[in-house]
């Protein structure tokens, strides 16, 4: 096997992790947490405009609803909860685009109930009665196994239900005020029960929609997962994701590198043009991991990278692609999209590949090569191209001048050996010793 068969075999097995990365990281799910609410930021939290935590407890106006970021399937969910005022406090589980399970607690009961879009809720279990006190707070536990569920008040079993046809797949849980009803939630705690393995802190999260207290898609369906990859994130990286990320960026840096040298069409010297791919992307990657959480570094960013485009000198557009591209996968990993990047430069060195198929029938060529003659050691252009087509693998005619005392002519050839140029030089050089030939590099010869 050659040197530039191991090369494109090493980008193939790249390409197949990646892939392999891409079908482990959808397939993720959250562990468990515990919140005391002791953030004002409400850091893994999406809410509305009118949820803010006071005083160590989470506060939630009517009409608006906070939601905690991740995906759940069974676990044991306890909080203390208060309310004051007429309308309902909702509490929703395993919430996705496919629906949720909503415990409603209003004043005159307490209701189980399964939401779809676009079909009538239908109701688990109800328990009728001043099960609630206003003002009080009270102690909420909700068990979910399987499709089995136990909501307890107060260490009192207060409802049980099951739903055996057609559970709700995994999702996440949000809190909402309905009416003129506010809530306020503390001391929440899930743990993830034995039917779904803990997975650690890699696991994906899912953002509910910011207009409406219905939270979103689980990570079963398409669309939860696209919003999953879309989803802007803010909070502030683990150092152990930021060591992964950079080491993500070296090692995607040098797999461009890599396809741009063999698969690039250029012709400046492409080895040397893609040893700064490394630096652009690992560089691109650290300034967003530095800037990532501040709005007014990140303009800064604009002009701090505009100097690639108007202070480097790109030869080819083909260049500009590549260094573009390269910005582009530090951005991606810094941001900590790592999925995302990961599946485009997967995406970029397939339709690099493919185009590289189709271009084979085209001429590949990688010398100039220039031929002139003087009366009387003029030579024709037919005995010149039988004598080239002879040693060159690929030959194209770009320029034919004569004059009664000249000729010259251009051509673009490739060479897969020295050995081959040699050749043809001294050939082209039998048919007349004052011939004046000149070979100009355009990719090196391989």
């Amino acid at each position: 096997m050659n040197r530039k068969s191991i090369h494109l075999t090493v980008l193939l097995v790249g390409a197949l992790v990646l892939a392999g990365l891409f079908v482990v990281r959808a397939a993720a799910q959250d562990p468990g947490f515990s919140e005391t609410f002791d953030d004002v930021q409400l850091s893994g939290w999406e809410h509305s405009p009118e949820v803010i935590v006071s005083e160590g407890v989470l506060r939630i106006a009517p009409a608006n609803f906070a939601a905690r970021l991740g995906s759940w399937q069974n676990f044991d969910l306890g909080l203390r909860l208060r309310y004051s005022g007429p309308g309902e406090t909702h509490v929703n589980y395993r919430a996705s685009d496919s629906g949720s399970y909503l415990l409603r607690l209003a004043e005159e009961e307490v209701a189980l109930l399964k939401t779809a879009p676009d079909v009538e809720p239908e109701e688990l279990a109800r328990s009728e009665g001043p099960a609630l006190v206003s003002g009080a707070w009270m102690d909420v536990r909700i068990v979910l196994e399987g499709d089995e569920h136990t909501i307890s008040i107060d260490d009192s079993v207060l409802l049980t239900a099951s739903d055996p046809a057609e559970p709700l797949p995994p999702g996440t849980i949000a809190f909402a005020s309905h009416g003129e009803r506010r809530t306020e939630v503390d001391d929440v705690t899930l743990e993830v029960l034995a039917g779904e393995p803990d997975p650690g802190p890699a696991a994906r999260e899912t953002v509910p929609p910011a207009a409406t207290p219905t939270p979103v898609a689980g990570p079963t369906s398409w669309q939860a997962f696209w919003e999953d990859l879309t989803a802007a994130r803010s909070e502030t990286l683990a150092w152990e994701n930021w060591v992964v990320n950079l080491v993500l960026a070296v090692i995607t840096s040098f797999i461009l590198s890599r396809v741009y040298v063999y698969w690039g069409a250029a012709l400046s010297n492409r080895r040397r043009f893609a040893a700064n791919f490394m630096l652009i992307t690992v560089t691109t990657t650290f300034i967003i991991l530095v800037v990532r959480s501040s709005v007014a570094l990140s303009l800064g960013l604009v002009g701090a990278l505009s100097i690639i485009r108007f202070r480097a000198a790109i030869k080819d557009p083909e260049e500009l692609a590549y260094l573009f591209f390269a910005i582009s996968l530090g951005i991606g990993l810094g941001d900590n999209q790592r999925l995302v990047t990961l599946a485009a430069l997967l995406v970029v060195i397939l339709l690099i590949g493919l185009s590289r198929l189709l271009r084979q029938t085209q001429a590949d060529v990688n010398l100039h090569l220039s031929v002139a003659g003087r009366a009387p050691a003029k030579v024709e252009l037919p005995r010149v191209m039988d004598v080239l087509a002879k040693h060159c693998s690929r030959l194209r005619l770009l320029r034919f001048d004569e004059t009664p005392e000249v000729i010259e002519m251009s051509f673009v050839v490739e060479f897969r050996h020295v050995a081959d140029l040699d050749r043809a030089r001294a050939d082209l050089q039998a048919l007349a010793p004052d011939l004046e030939i000149s070979f100009l590099d355009n990719k090196g010869v391989w």
